[in-house]
């Protein structure tokens, strides 16, 4: 995965979140990140890093609009899954000219923000 692709991701991932954060549909960070699986960290910086102001709504007065917007965002989130599970390969150059077939890497929740998966498998850094 390049890295303009990994920051891309992540840029998508954060707008979901922080979205479902705002209309507590979710009402902590910790909630969302346990239900789609992202690094606990990541997910209350993102939160810490915004005014925190929610807006309270009903879930039975949603209008079409807000509805769809809620199930982007959750299909973004539960797509972070699948990212996990089928990460792209290495692709590094081996020594007998073929390439490494090692998934990369996701990355420490401090490196987030250069993308949530590195360029490169364990072994090719």
């Amino acid at each position: 995965m390049k890295p303009e692709q990994s920051r891309e991701l992540t840029e998508r991932l954060e707008k979901a979140a922080l979205l479902l954060l705002k209309l507590e549909i979710f009402r902590k960070p910790d909630d969302l990140a346990r239900r789609f699986g992202l690094p606990l960290p990541v997910v209350r910086y993102w939160w810490r890093n915004t005014d925190q102001k929610t807006e309270a709504i009903e879930h039975r007065d949603l209008t079409p609009r807000q509805a769809k917007t809620i199930r982007r965002a959750t299909q973004v989130l539960e797509g972070w899954e699948k990212v996990k599970r089928y990460r792209p390969q290495c692709g590094a150059r081996l020594a007998n000219g073929r390439r490494c077939k090692h998934s990369v890497v996701i990355r420490s929740p401090e490196g987030w923000d250069q993308g949530c998966l590195a360029d490169r498998c364990r072994m090719h850094g």
